[in-house]
């Protein structure tokens, strides 16, 4: 017993450590998660919701949940889906942009790595599950540049930088309030009085009707947001012009505030099917639709799944500080600040936070093929800052996801490519974003594999590796724009096992 007890506590001081670890490297790597112009409006770019497995489905979140057996997932985009927890899931994700942004006349290319995700959800009973982590909520990293011809000036350069971001520290529960219902009913008064009347057909109506509701759960996260974002716009005047210094106005935007989103999720499992024609019993007797004999059984069951996410606009609190300065170029190229325009420390607000709202449906047929789609809305157009419209447009994403596994069981040499996942995806948005009267779009193919690492059922121990690209394209050079080319990767570790339970022999 001693040694189990001092299994947990390693586990758990691993985890601790990781939590740590991702908090430390999510801080190193926020100025360098993004770099895309677009990421200058707004809170910056939206970071997609799900872990390794989503990501090659087309960030498909809102109706999938973990499978009945091993391997499990951890589904954030989706609270309802912790309550189908079955083991202790932990979940550690890198990500890998390659971006390259091009107008009518030029071309450049950015590379960027990031901490993608820090993340752990356990059961706690039969009914119920929760999760705890840490990701990227958004990130910010944009350099752009414009001139502009200014009589008895000459040309004045502005540049534009950005970077920062901020980061969501999560709390989730789920929880399937009818389960226990359905499982009791055996025991119940009620069934034991059906019993002893020898009423088989209302039994039976009862446990079909409690069995339908069983699987139907809710489930919400409280989240702290926190970061920050630093903006700065610089005027530059030609060199040679000394009536005029170079300005510089550098803004810091901090985010300290609780948010929530919700969920629920809807499953109902098909082992068999009716027979077109009811059936008669042996003494001709027309039997009724819920008699077993009327029905057909599967070769392999089918699941059906709905979900929906929910979330409430929300007033973020948020401070800025402004910084506004005159500044020359020494001979070095370093900065010489002449005076200070304006400075302004501290100043309290909120940033008023859009509501969201997702609908997803998917199809599991037996342990072999799960198709799932997705439709998801933001009102974006009521986005403020500090009581400021910034102009910006409701968003809609569609994503389809596909995963298939010719056979988890697969065992013997040669047999391993049969118990790999293999994942792929696409997706399609509207963003918030409308420049130049266009509002820009973005669609993106996803692929990836989940190669399994290992399994002990006696244990209950399974681990993951998660691998998955996603090419896709945003924006476009039409009307001056710029249009974004991007390569993304991500490499998660997924590890099952099972803590927090006592053994009965030691």
């Amino acid at each position: 017993m001693n040694s189990f007890c001092g299994l947990n506590k390693y586990r758990l001081l691993l985890f601790v450590l990781l939590v740590f670890g991702g908090l430390f490297l999510q801080h190193t790597f926020a100025q360098n998660s993004v770099a895309s112009p677009y990421s200058r409006y707004g809170i910056g770019e939206i970071t997609s919701k799900g872990f390794g497995q989503s990501f090659a489905m087309g960030g498909t979140v809102v109706s999938i949940q973990s499978d009945s057996l091993p391997y499990f997932f951890i589904n954030n985009g989706n609270p309802a889906s912790y309550a189908s927890m079955r083991l202790t899931t932990a979940d550690l994700g890198v990500n890998y942009t390659r971006l390259t942004l091009s107008n009518s006349t030029s071309k450049s290319t950015v590379n960027t790595a990031s901490i993608g995700n820090v993340a752990m959800a356990f059961p706690m009973k039969k009914w119920c599950g929760a999760s705890i982590g840490i990701i990227p909520y958004s990130s910010v990293g944009y350099k752009v540049s414009d001139q502009n011809e200014i009589p008895n000036v000459g040309e004045v350069n502005y540049l534009y930088e950005g970077s920062g971001g901020l980061n969501q520290a999560y709390l989730g529960f789920g929880f399937k309030p009818f389960l226990m219902h359905s499982k009791n009913f055996p025991k119940s008064e009620k069934c034991e009085k059906l019993k002893l009347a020898k009423d088989t057909l209302a039994i039976r109506k009862i446990v079909v009707r409690r069995k339908a509701l069983q699987d139907l759960s809710f489930g919400g996260n409280v989240s702290y947001l926190f970061g920050g974002i630093e903006n700065i716009r610089r005027s530059i005047f030609p060199s040679g012009n000394l009536s005029f210094f170079n300005t510089k106005a550098t803004t810091n935007t901090r985010v300290n505030a609780i948010y929530f989103d919700y969920g629920m999720q809807y499953s109902y499992t098909f082992h068999s099917v009716k027979k077109k024609n009811w059936v008669k019993d042996t003494v001709g007797k027309q039997l009724h639709p819920t008699h077993p004999r009327i029905k057909k059984e599967l070769k392999e069951s089918v699941k059906i799944m709905f979900g929906a996410t929910y979330s409430a606009e929300t007033n973020l609190n948020a401070s800025i500080d402004s910084l506004s300065v005159n500044y020359f170029y020494l001979g070095d190229g370093s900065e010489k600040v002449k005076d200070t325009v304006e400075l302004i420390e501290n100043t309290k607000g909120k940033i008023k936070f859009p509501m969201s709202f997702g609908f997803g449906i998917g199809i599991k047929k037996g342990e072999r093929l799960l198709v799932s789609a997705d439709f998801a809305i933001q009102n974006w157009s009521n986005y403020q800052l500090f009581n400021q419209s910034q102009g910006l447009k409701n968003s809609m994403r569609v994503s389809l996801g596909t995963q298939y596994v010719p056979n988890y069981k697969a065992n013997g040499k040669g047999n391993y490519p049969k118990r790999i996942h293999y994942r792929v995806g696409v997706r399609y948005a509207q963003t918030a974003l409308e420049l130049k009267s266009t509002q820009l779009t973005e669609y993106a193919v996803s692929l990836g594999v989940g190669l399994p690492v290992g399994r002990n059922y006696l244990l209950q121990n399974f681990s993951m590796v998660n691998l998955g690209v996603e090419f896709g394209q945003r924006g476009t050079i039409a009307n001056g724009l710029i249009k974004e080319d991007f390569f993304k990767a991500t490499i998660s570790f997924t590890i099952n096992d099972r803590w927090f339970v006592k053994p009965k022999i030691d």
